[in-house]
């Protein structure tokens, strides 16, 4: 078996992992380059001959989960490749498709959590693990042998040891651990950033019952981990939480009571696959507009996007101009300086809205990995998904630290 990372080794994001034997050839992840801060536009022109260009050559392709840094070349890819993923990050990236008007991905199969599939001479099991989006998973892929985890993104692995033991039986090692990186210096973690979603929990509780106002949130409308939290925090402080077409969308398998409102414009004519999703719900009576939400009585928490500047001023002109409200930004710091979330920050600033950060990663610390490197104990360990910079950070985690460069071939 052999280990071929074509891009991942020396950056965070847009992994393409290829792991092979003699006879089969299989792609984990499919991941764009996240985009530039400073937002100029920027392609991802990458091609590898016999996935997104020339003929067939891979046999199958695994998604981890649906954040774009993990699958967003899945439509390059040559459609005679099958690929797979959890059913949920099929389906939500379906809704993404559907929203952006972009199209849908050609995701053929669904596996199921730490079912074994096998694939001529190798076994792939999915192993399900915690991070900031759901339905994310590590591969333990099987051939020759040799056993390899591949970690995808994760947050916590408390249970996922003894998962690997028992995958592995009594006599299996785990020849190979590929650990994604992100959070491998431990001071990466901002004076803003919290331990972990509980904690971001009982300090939106707090602010909640500080403000006499609508409480805004600004995060990922993919991460609902937090948005759970945000809905539990609410839930105790007596708040009513309301949530746009999209997001509902996006969790629509969830039940939470909820109001449900139009953010963005659409129609039949000009976004007839959003117009589908609005028609649905309004059909059902559950939908309301910005100034009908604005004149329902009572505390409120209400989920925003940057894009939702037009439905915040038409929501904010029908309120008590002396209601003290609040922006909870609970997103990476680092999109802090882009221009759409400065425009809302501009925006805040102009109606003397106060601004918070809370936030948590959905990657893990150093001490997480320093511990599941413990617990595994590979024979040999090779880091991904961090910067280039902070590569070293894992030799002294492992006597066998395998520095692989995008591109190079290393036999197990």
């Amino acid at each position: 078996m052999y280990i071929k990372i074509h891009r991942g080794t020396a950056q965070i994001g847009g992994n393409l992992i290829e792991i092979g034997t003699s006879q089969t050839r299989i792609l984990f992840d499919a991941g764009a380059n996240l985009p530039s801060l400073d937002e100029k536009e920027a392609s991802d022109p990458i091609d590898i001959e016999g996935l997104t260009c020339g003929t067939p050559a891979f046999d199958w392709v695994f998604i981890s989960h649906h954040h774009n840094d993990h699958c967003g070349l899945v439509e390059r890819i040559l459609p005679e490749i099958p690929i797979f993923s959890g059913a949920e990050t099929h389906r939500i990236l379906d809704v993404i498709a559907d929203f952006t008007n972009s199209p849908r991905p050609n995701i053929n199969f669904h596996f199921t959590n730490c079912q074994p599939i096998q694939l001529y001479d190798m076994r792939v099991t999915p192993v399900g693990v915690d991070h900031s989006a759901v339905d994310a998973y590590m591969f333990l892929i099987q051939a020759d042998g040799k056993n390899i985890l591949y970690t995808g993104d994760y947050r916590a692995v408390e249970n996922i040891p003894v998962e690997i033991r028992r995958l592995l039986g009594l006599a299996g090692k785990l020849d190979v651990l590929i650990s994604e990186g992100t959070n491998i210096r431990a001071e990466k973690r901002g004076e803003n950033a919290l331990q972990d979603e509980y904690e971001v929990e009982q300090w939106a509780y707090a602010l909640m019952k500080k403000y006499d106002g609508t409480v805004f949130v600004l995060c990922s409308s993919t991460n609902e981990e937090r948005i759970r939290a945000m809905h539990r925090a609410a839930k105790a402080a007596g708040r009513t939480v309301c949530e746009d077409l999209f997001l509902t969308a996006v969790r629509a398998p969830r039940e939470e009571n909820a109001l449900r409102f139009v953010g963005n414009y659409t129609s039949k004519e000009k976004t007839p696959r959003t117009y589908a999703y609005f028609q649905r719900y309004f059909e059902r009576r559950e939908l309301l507009s910005a100034g009908s939400l604005a004149k329902i009585p009572g505390e409120k928490v209400i989920f925003v996007r940057t894009s939702m500047l037009p439905f915040l001023k038409k929501y904010l002109g029908s309120r008590p101009v002396s209601e003290k409200n609040l922006l909870i930004y609970s997103m990476w710091q680092g999109y802090w300086q882009t221009s759409a979330v400065q425009k809302l920050l501009t925006f805040c600033e102009d109606r003397k809205m106060n601004v918070v950060s809370l936030h948590s990663s959905g990657h893990a610390y150093r001490n997480t990995i320093q511990e599941f490197i413990r617990w595994l104990e590979p024979k040999a360990l090779i880091p991904i998904h961090c910067d280039a910079d902070d590569r070293s950070q894992f030799e002294s985690l492992h006597p066998n630290c395998l520095m692989l460069r995008d591109g190079e071939r290393w036999e197990v």
